[in-house]
Protein backbone atom coordinates (compact mmCIF):
# COMPACT_ATOMS: atom_id res chain seq x y z
CA UNK A 1 0.00 0.00 0.00
CA UNK A 2 1.52 3.41 -0.46
CA UNK A 3 1.26 6.65 0.22
CA UNK A 4 -2.33 8.08 -1.15
CA UNK A 5 -3.70 4.42 -0.83
CA UNK A 6 -3.35 4.30 2.68
CA UNK A 7 -4.71 8.48 2.94
CA UNK A 8 -7.75 6.94 0.87
CA UNK A 9 -8.37 4.15 3.35
CA UNK A 10 -8.13 7.01 7.09
CA UNK A 11 -10.23 9.44 4.96
CA UNK A 12 -13.10 6.75 4.40
CA UNK A 13 -13.20 5.74 7.76
CA UNK A 14 -15.90 7.56 9.82
CA UNK A 15 -14.52 10.40 12.19
CA UNK A 16 -13.68 9.86 16.39
CA UNK A 17 -15.80 12.99 18.46
CA UNK A 18 -13.65 15.58 19.18
CA UNK A 19 -11.16 15.43 15.90
CA UNK A 20 -11.05 19.37 15.00
CA UNK A 21 -13.13 21.46 16.26
CA UNK A 22 -12.76 25.26 15.37
CA UNK A 23 -13.94 28.15 18.04
CA UNK A 24 -11.23 28.26 20.98
CA UNK A 25 -13.54 29.85 23.18
CA UNK A 26 -16.07 26.82 22.79
CA UNK A 27 -13.66 23.87 23.18
CA UNK A 28 -12.06 24.90 26.84
CA UNK A 29 -14.96 24.19 29.06
CA UNK A 30 -14.72 20.36 27.62
CA UNK A 31 -10.84 20.32 29.26
CA UNK A 32 -10.93 18.30 32.34
CA UNK A 33 -14.55 17.04 32.18
CA UNK A 34 -15.32 14.90 28.87
CA UNK A 35 -11.93 15.51 28.20
CA UNK A 36 -8.88 14.77 29.63
CA UNK A 37 -6.50 18.29 30.34
CA UNK A 38 -4.49 17.16 27.57
CA UNK A 39 -7.80 16.52 25.29
CA UNK A 40 -7.77 13.13 24.90
CA UNK A 41 -11.64 11.43 25.38
CA UNK A 42 -11.52 10.87 28.98
CA UNK A 43 -14.03 7.80 28.60
CA UNK A 44 -13.96 4.49 26.98
CA UNK A 45 -14.44 3.53 23.48
CA UNK A 46 -17.79 2.36 22.23
CA UNK A 47 -16.65 -1.32 22.40
CA UNK A 48 -14.83 -0.45 25.95
CA UNK A 49 -11.89 -1.64 24.38
CA UNK A 50 -10.43 1.21 24.90
CA UNK A 51 -11.01 1.97 29.21
CA UNK A 52 -11.74 5.70 30.28
CA UNK A 53 -9.08 7.28 31.79
CA UNK A 54 -8.64 7.19 35.37
CA UNK A 55 -5.39 9.74 36.25
CA UNK A 56 -2.87 6.89 34.58
CA UNK A 57 0.02 5.55 36.79
CA UNK A 58 0.66 8.14 39.88
CA UNK A 59 2.66 6.13 42.43
CA UNK A 60 6.24 3.98 42.03
CA UNK A 61 5.39 0.27 43.46
CA UNK A 62 5.55 -1.00 46.75
CA UNK A 63 9.64 -1.50 47.43
CA UNK A 64 10.85 0.39 44.08
CA UNK A 65 13.86 2.30 44.87
CA UNK A 66 15.16 5.33 42.84
CA UNK A 67 18.25 3.65 40.38
CA UNK A 68 16.59 0.53 39.25
CA UNK A 69 14.39 -0.84 36.85
CA UNK A 70 10.96 -0.62 37.50
CA UNK A 71 8.97 -3.83 37.09
CA UNK A 72 6.44 -4.34 34.94
CA UNK A 73 3.07 -3.04 36.02
CA UNK A 74 0.99 -5.50 33.94
CA UNK A 75 3.19 -7.73 33.73
CA UNK A 76 -0.08 -10.59 34.50
CA UNK A 77 -1.79 -9.67 31.39
CA UNK A 78 -2.66 -12.05 29.38
CA UNK A 79 -2.52 -11.77 25.33
CA UNK A 80 -5.70 -10.69 23.78
CA UNK A 81 -4.84 -12.05 20.30
CA UNK A 82 -2.04 -11.60 17.70
CA UNK A 83 -2.15 -10.22 14.08
CA UNK A 84 -0.26 -11.70 11.85
CA UNK A 85 0.02 -11.66 8.27
CA UNK A 86 -3.01 -13.82 7.29
CA UNK A 87 -4.91 -11.71 9.53
CA UNK A 88 -3.70 -8.33 7.50
CA UNK A 89 -7.15 -7.41 5.40
CA UNK A 90 -9.44 -8.32 8.80
CA UNK A 91 -7.55 -5.78 10.99
CA UNK A 92 -5.88 -2.98 8.57
CA UNK A 93 -7.99 -0.80 9.61
CA UNK A 94 -6.37 -0.73 13.37
CA UNK A 95 -3.09 -0.74 11.71
CA UNK A 96 -0.71 2.03 10.59
CA UNK A 97 0.91 1.89 6.94
CA UNK A 98 4.23 0.44 8.51
CA UNK A 99 2.86 -2.53 10.49
CA UNK A 100 1.02 -3.39 7.35
CA UNK A 101 4.32 -3.60 5.42
CA UNK A 102 6.05 -5.53 8.44
CA UNK A 103 3.42 -8.37 8.37
CA UNK A 104 3.61 -8.55 4.49
CA UNK A 105 7.70 -8.26 4.26
CA UNK A 106 8.02 -10.80 7.25
CA UNK A 107 6.02 -13.93 8.07
CA UNK A 108 7.89 -14.05 11.38
CA UNK A 109 6.50 -11.02 12.30
CA UNK A 110 2.90 -10.89 14.43
CA UNK A 111 1.91 -8.53 16.67
CA UNK A 112 0.45 -9.19 20.10
CA UNK A 113 -2.31 -6.90 20.99
CA UNK A 114 -2.58 -6.98 25.24
CA UNK A 115 -5.31 -5.05 26.97
CA UNK A 116 -5.28 -1.42 26.99
CA UNK A 117 -3.71 0.67 29.97
CA UNK A 118 -4.13 4.29 29.89
CA UNK A 119 -1.00 4.63 32.26
CA UNK A 120 0.01 8.23 30.68
CA UNK A 121 0.36 10.87 33.87
CA UNK A 122 1.82 14.18 34.23
CA UNK A 123 1.57 16.58 37.68
CA UNK A 124 -1.47 18.63 38.31
CA UNK A 125 0.50 21.75 37.79
CA UNK A 126 0.87 20.73 34.13
CA UNK A 127 -2.34 19.94 33.63
CA UNK A 128 -3.46 23.43 35.17
CA UNK A 129 -1.79 25.10 32.71
CA UNK A 130 -2.63 23.09 30.10
CA UNK A 131 -6.22 24.21 30.29
CA UNK A 132 -4.71 27.64 30.69
CA UNK A 133 -2.86 27.10 27.08
CA UNK A 134 -6.17 26.11 25.13
CA UNK A 135 -7.61 29.95 26.01
CA UNK A 136 -3.71 31.83 25.77
CA UNK A 137 -1.57 29.54 22.80
CA UNK A 138 -1.12 31.72 19.67
CA UNK A 139 0.74 30.49 16.42
CA UNK A 140 2.68 33.33 14.62
CA UNK A 141 4.98 33.41 11.81
CA UNK A 142 3.04 31.27 9.34
CA UNK A 143 2.93 28.61 11.91
CA UNK A 144 7.02 28.87 12.57
CA UNK A 145 6.47 31.07 15.96
CA UNK A 146 4.57 29.70 19.29
CA UNK A 147 3.70 32.37 22.17
CA UNK A 148 1.48 32.60 24.83
CA UNK A 149 2.06 28.64 26.35
CA UNK A 150 4.51 28.13 28.91
CA UNK A 151 4.65 24.00 31.21
CA UNK A 152 1.42 22.03 29.67
CA UNK A 153 0.84 21.05 26.06
CA UNK A 154 0.21 23.87 24.12
CA UNK A 155 -2.97 22.92 21.88
CA UNK A 156 -4.88 20.05 23.81
CA UNK A 157 -7.57 20.52 20.93
CA UNK A 158 -5.68 20.85 18.21
CA UNK A 159 -6.92 22.64 14.85
CA UNK A 160 -4.32 22.28 12.22
CA UNK A 161 -1.48 20.10 11.94
CA UNK A 162 1.41 22.15 13.10
CA UNK A 163 -0.55 22.51 16.74
CA UNK A 164 -0.58 18.80 16.88
CA UNK A 165 2.96 19.11 16.00
CA UNK A 166 3.94 21.55 18.44
CA UNK A 167 2.29 19.52 21.20
CA UNK A 168 4.93 16.63 20.65
CA UNK A 169 7.49 19.06 20.23
CA UNK A 170 6.87 20.24 23.75
CA UNK A 171 4.88 17.23 25.41
CA UNK A 172 5.72 16.70 29.00
CA UNK A 173 8.56 14.51 29.73
CA UNK A 174 9.51 16.36 33.28
CA UNK A 175 11.82 19.27 33.63
CA UNK A 176 15.23 17.04 32.89
CA UNK A 177 16.77 13.47 32.08
CA UNK A 178 19.55 11.77 31.71
CA UNK A 179 20.03 8.24 30.62
CA UNK A 180 22.55 6.12 28.97
CA UNK A 181 21.15 3.69 26.01
CA UNK A 182 22.85 1.33 23.50
CA UNK A 183 21.90 1.86 19.98
CA UNK A 184 21.68 -1.57 18.24
CA UNK A 185 21.84 -2.59 14.73
CA UNK A 186 20.26 -5.95 13.98
CA UNK A 187 22.32 -7.09 10.55
CA UNK A 188 23.25 -10.67 8.44
CA UNK A 189 26.21 -11.10 10.14
CA UNK A 190 25.06 -10.72 13.55
CA UNK A 191 23.67 -8.10 16.49
CA UNK A 192 26.01 -5.07 16.19
CA UNK A 193 26.48 -2.62 18.83
CA UNK A 194 27.37 0.25 16.88
CA UNK A 195 27.26 2.95 20.27
CA UNK A 196 26.60 3.44 23.36
CA UNK A 197 25.41 7.13 24.36
CA UNK A 198 24.66 9.26 27.35
CA UNK A 199 21.72 11.73 26.84
CA UNK A 200 20.73 14.84 28.51
CA UNK A 201 17.63 16.59 28.33
CA UNK A 202 16.75 19.89 29.99
CA UNK A 203 13.06 21.86 29.47
CA UNK A 204 13.16 25.30 30.68
CA UNK A 205 9.73 25.62 28.76
CA UNK A 206 8.38 22.77 31.23
CA UNK A 207 10.27 24.06 34.21
CA UNK A 208 8.36 27.14 33.73
CA UNK A 209 10.90 29.04 33.16
CA UNK A 210 9.62 31.62 30.28
CA UNK A 211 11.83 33.22 27.48
CA UNK A 212 15.21 31.86 26.47
CA UNK A 213 15.09 28.31 24.77
CA UNK A 214 12.78 26.07 25.63
CA UNK A 215 14.47 23.02 25.25
CA UNK A 216 18.06 21.31 25.19
CA UNK A 217 19.47 18.05 24.39
CA UNK A 218 23.22 16.86 24.44
CA UNK A 219 24.06 13.43 23.10
CA UNK A 220 27.54 12.41 24.41
CA UNK A 221 29.09 8.75 22.78
CA UNK A 222 30.50 6.81 25.42
CA UNK A 223 31.30 3.28 23.63
CA UNK A 224 33.45 2.88 21.50
CA UNK A 225 36.48 4.26 23.19
CA UNK A 226 37.89 5.84 20.13
CA UNK A 227 34.56 7.93 19.49
CA UNK A 228 34.43 8.51 23.43
CA UNK A 229 33.27 12.05 24.43
CA UNK A 230 32.19 12.96 20.27
CA UNK A 231 28.99 15.15 21.19
CA UNK A 232 26.14 16.39 19.66
CA UNK A 233 24.39 19.30 21.17
CA UNK A 234 20.88 20.73 20.40
CA UNK A 235 19.12 24.23 21.46
CA UNK A 236 15.55 24.25 20.61
CA UNK A 237 13.23 27.71 19.68
CA UNK A 238 9.82 28.55 20.00
CA UNK A 239 10.41 31.13 17.31
CA UNK A 240 13.04 30.49 15.05
CA UNK A 241 12.79 33.70 13.02
CA UNK A 242 14.22 34.88 16.14
CA UNK A 243 16.34 32.64 17.08
CA UNK A 244 16.47 29.73 15.23
CA UNK A 245 17.03 25.57 16.21
CA UNK A 246 20.66 25.23 16.94
CA UNK A 247 23.08 22.48 17.03
CA UNK A 248 27.19 22.19 17.39
CA UNK A 249 29.06 18.95 17.08
CA UNK A 250 32.37 18.17 19.07
CA UNK A 251 34.52 15.27 17.74
CA UNK A 252 36.05 13.16 20.30
CA UNK A 253 36.47 14.22 24.21
CA UNK A 254 39.24 17.15 23.18
CA UNK A 255 37.84 18.31 19.72
CA UNK A 256 36.74 22.06 19.50
CA UNK A 257 32.99 22.32 19.27
CA UNK A 258 31.60 24.08 16.09
CA UNK A 259 28.42 24.78 15.07
CA UNK A 260 26.71 22.14 12.71
CA UNK A 261 23.60 23.56 11.01
CA UNK A 262 23.25 20.76 9.03
CA UNK A 263 22.54 18.44 11.22
CA UNK A 264 18.66 19.23 10.45
CA UNK A 265 15.98 17.76 7.82
CA UNK A 266 17.14 14.90 5.80
CA UNK A 267 21.07 14.71 7.43
CA UNK A 268 21.57 11.33 8.08
CA UNK A 269 22.43 11.21 12.07
CA UNK A 270 25.19 8.95 12.47
CA UNK A 271 24.07 7.25 15.74
CA UNK A 272 21.45 4.99 13.70
CA UNK A 273 23.67 3.98 10.96
CA UNK A 274 22.14 6.06 8.69
CA UNK A 275 19.11 4.42 9.32
CA UNK A 276 16.80 7.48 10.54
CA UNK A 277 17.37 11.14 9.59
CA UNK A 278 18.15 14.13 11.49
CA UNK A 279 14.35 15.13 11.42
CA UNK A 280 13.50 11.20 12.73
CA UNK A 281 15.34 12.06 16.35
CA UNK A 282 12.37 11.96 19.07
CA UNK A 283 10.41 10.70 16.08
CA UNK A 284 10.07 14.03 15.06
CA UNK A 285 12.56 17.16 16.22
CA UNK A 286 13.71 20.40 14.51
CA UNK A 287 11.97 23.18 12.70
CA UNK A 288 8.32 22.78 11.06
CA UNK A 289 9.20 25.08 8.14
CA UNK A 290 9.78 22.91 5.55
CA UNK A 291 5.90 20.28 5.97
CA UNK A 292 2.44 21.41 5.46
CA UNK A 293 1.07 19.42 8.74
CA UNK A 294 -2.26 18.37 8.27
CA UNK A 295 -4.43 17.09 11.21
CA UNK A 296 -6.39 14.08 9.26
CA UNK A 297 -8.41 12.41 12.09
CA UNK A 298 -8.30 11.10 15.25
CA UNK A 299 -8.72 6.97 15.31
CA UNK A 300 -8.81 3.67 17.34
CA UNK A 301 -5.86 2.10 16.24
CA UNK A 302 -3.33 -0.95 17.62
CA UNK A 303 0.25 1.09 18.87
CA UNK A 304 3.13 -0.13 20.73
CA UNK A 305 2.03 0.89 24.71
CA UNK A 306 3.45 0.26 28.04
CA UNK A 307 6.42 -2.39 26.64
CA UNK A 308 8.11 -2.99 29.89
CA UNK A 309 8.88 -6.63 28.37
CA UNK A 310 11.05 -5.46 26.02
CA UNK A 311 12.98 -3.44 28.65
CA UNK A 312 13.49 -6.17 30.54
CA UNK A 313 16.09 -5.65 32.77
CA UNK A 314 19.69 -8.12 32.37
CA UNK A 315 18.09 -8.84 28.60
CA UNK A 316 20.91 -8.68 26.49
CA UNK A 317 20.23 -7.93 22.52
CA UNK A 318 21.25 -11.11 21.34
CA UNK A 319 18.08 -12.27 23.60
CA UNK A 320 15.28 -10.98 21.73
CA UNK A 321 16.40 -8.83 18.84
CA UNK A 322 15.88 -10.90 15.66
CA UNK A 323 17.09 -10.42 11.85
CA UNK A 324 14.38 -8.16 10.38
CA UNK A 325 12.43 -7.52 13.25
CA UNK A 326 12.35 -7.80 17.33
CA UNK A 327 11.11 -11.26 18.59
CA UNK A 328 7.22 -10.70 18.96
CA UNK A 329 7.47 -12.61 21.96
CA UNK A 330 8.45 -9.30 23.79
CA UNK A 331 6.22 -6.98 22.14
CA UNK A 332 3.38 -5.59 23.66
CA UNK A 333 0.83 -3.61 21.08
CA UNK A 334 -2.87 -1.78 22.73
CA UNK A 335 -5.59 -0.15 21.03
CA UNK A 336 -5.43 3.78 21.69
CA UNK A 337 -6.94 6.33 20.09
CA UNK A 338 -4.37 8.57 18.44
CA UNK A 339 -4.43 11.41 16.20
CA UNK A 340 -3.02 11.12 12.97
CA UNK A 341 -1.05 14.20 10.82
CA UNK A 342 0.11 13.82 7.56
CA UNK A 343 3.33 15.80 6.22
CA UNK A 344 4.30 16.78 2.78
CA UNK A 345 7.10 18.37 1.70
CA UNK A 346 6.13 22.13 0.92
CA UNK A 347 7.05 23.45 -2.49
CA UNK A 348 10.79 24.26 -3.15
CA UNK A 349 12.27 22.27 -0.69
CA UNK A 350 13.82 19.44 -0.83
CA UNK A 351 14.11 16.10 1.60
CA UNK A 352 14.84 12.48 0.91
CA UNK A 353 11.64 11.29 2.54
CA UNK A 354 8.84 14.07 1.17
CA UNK A 355 6.14 12.69 2.68
CA UNK A 356 5.46 11.21 6.36
CA UNK A 357 2.53 10.30 8.54
CA UNK A 358 2.34 10.81 12.33
CA UNK A 359 0.56 8.77 14.86
CA UNK A 360 -0.09 10.81 18.07
CA UNK A 361 -0.94 9.21 21.21
CA UNK A 362 -3.90 11.48 22.94
CA UNK A 363 -3.05 11.10 26.28
CA UNK A 364 0.76 11.54 26.18
CA UNK A 365 0.87 13.59 22.72
CA UNK A 366 4.18 11.31 21.94
CA UNK A 367 4.44 10.19 18.42
CA UNK A 368 4.16 6.53 18.64
CA UNK A 369 4.59 5.54 15.19
CA UNK A 370 5.74 7.36 11.75
CA UNK A 371 5.50 6.21 8.45
CA UNK A 372 8.05 7.80 5.88
CA UNK A 373 8.18 7.82 2.58
CA UNK A 374 10.34 8.51 -0.46
CA UNK A 375 9.83 11.03 -3.63
CA UNK A 376 8.14 8.39 -5.17
CA UNK A 377 5.51 7.51 -3.04
CA UNK A 378 6.76 4.35 -1.66
CA UNK A 379 6.83 3.31 2.22
CA UNK A 380 10.86 3.35 2.66
CA UNK A 381 10.57 4.10 6.94
CA UNK A 382 8.87 3.20 9.62
CA UNK A 383 9.75 4.43 13.42
CA UNK A 384 7.92 3.14 16.59
CA UNK A 385 8.68 4.53 20.22
CA UNK A 386 7.74 1.94 22.96
CA UNK A 387 7.10 3.48 25.95
CA UNK A 388 6.50 2.92 29.60
CA UNK A 389 5.32 4.77 32.78
CA UNK A 390 7.37 6.83 35.05
CA UNK A 391 5.09 6.78 37.84
CA UNK A 392 7.76 8.33 40.20
CA UNK A 393 7.82 11.87 37.98
CA UNK A 394 4.97 10.59 36.78
CA UNK A 395 5.48 10.60 33.01
CA UNK A 396 4.63 8.55 29.67
CA UNK A 397 8.06 8.38 27.56
CA UNK A 398 9.80 6.49 25.47
CA UNK A 399 11.54 3.54 26.46
CA UNK A 400 13.41 2.93 23.49
CA UNK A 401 12.59 3.36 19.64
CA UNK A 402 12.59 1.20 16.82
CA UNK A 403 13.25 2.78 13.32
CA UNK A 404 13.10 0.20 10.12
CA UNK A 405 14.64 0.16 6.51
CA UNK A 406 11.53 -1.47 4.73
CA UNK A 407 14.06 -1.16 1.84
CA UNK A 408 16.19 -3.91 3.34
CA UNK A 409 16.73 -5.74 6.27
CA UNK A 410 17.84 -3.49 8.46
CA UNK A 411 16.78 -1.83 11.16
CA UNK A 412 17.95 0.21 14.39
CA UNK A 413 17.33 0.47 18.17
CA UNK A 414 17.95 3.38 19.95
CA UNK A 415 17.88 3.64 23.82
CA UNK A 416 18.54 -0.06 25.09
CA UNK A 417 19.42 -0.08 28.76
CA UNK A 418 18.58 -3.11 29.65
CA UNK A 419 21.94 -3.67 31.07
CA UNK A 420 22.29 -0.46 32.41
CA UNK A 421 20.79 1.93 34.68
CA UNK A 422 17.84 3.23 33.82
CA UNK A 423 16.59 7.54 32.92
CA UNK A 424 17.26 9.39 35.96
CA UNK A 425 14.43 12.05 35.77
CA UNK A 426 15.57 13.66 39.30
CA UNK A 427 18.98 15.23 37.84
CA UNK A 428 19.20 18.47 38.00
CA UNK A 429 20.58 20.10 35.05
CA UNK A 430 19.97 23.94 34.01
CA UNK A 431 20.06 25.45 30.91
CA UNK A 432 23.88 26.87 31.37
CA UNK A 433 25.16 23.42 31.67
CA UNK A 434 24.33 23.30 27.84
CA UNK A 435 25.88 26.43 26.74
CA UNK A 436 28.49 25.43 23.93
CA UNK A 437 31.57 26.19 26.05
CA UNK A 438 30.83 23.52 28.44
CA UNK A 439 32.19 20.94 25.64
CA UNK A 440 35.50 23.13 25.91
CA UNK A 441 35.40 23.33 29.62
CA UNK A 442 34.41 19.83 30.40
CA UNK A 443 36.82 16.93 29.04
CA UNK A 444 34.15 14.29 30.09
CA UNK A 445 30.57 15.19 30.31
CA UNK A 446 29.19 12.17 30.57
Amino acid sequence: MNRRQFSSLLLSLPVLPYAAPTAAQEKVPALGEELTPFGAVRGASRTRAIPPWKGGLTQAPDGWKPGSHLPDPYDEDGRWFSVGPADLDRYKVRLSAGLQAMLTKYPSFEIPVFPSRRSAAAPQRVYDESIENARRARLGENGLALSGARVGVPFPIPANGVQAMWNHILRWRGTSFSRTGATVLPEAGGIHTAAVYREDWQSSYAAGIDGGRPFHYRRTTVMPKAEAGTTLLLHGTLNPIQAGFAAWFRQGESGKPVRAPDFVYDTPDPASGGIRTADMLDMFSGPLDRFDFALVTRREMYVPYNTSRLNTPGLAPVDFLWLGHPNPQFLRYEMHRVWIVEARLKSGFRHALPERTYYLDEDSWQIVMADHYDAKGDLVRYAEAHGIAYPQVPVFAPALEITYDLTGDRYVVNGLDNQLAPPDFAKPLRPEDFAPDTLERKRRPW
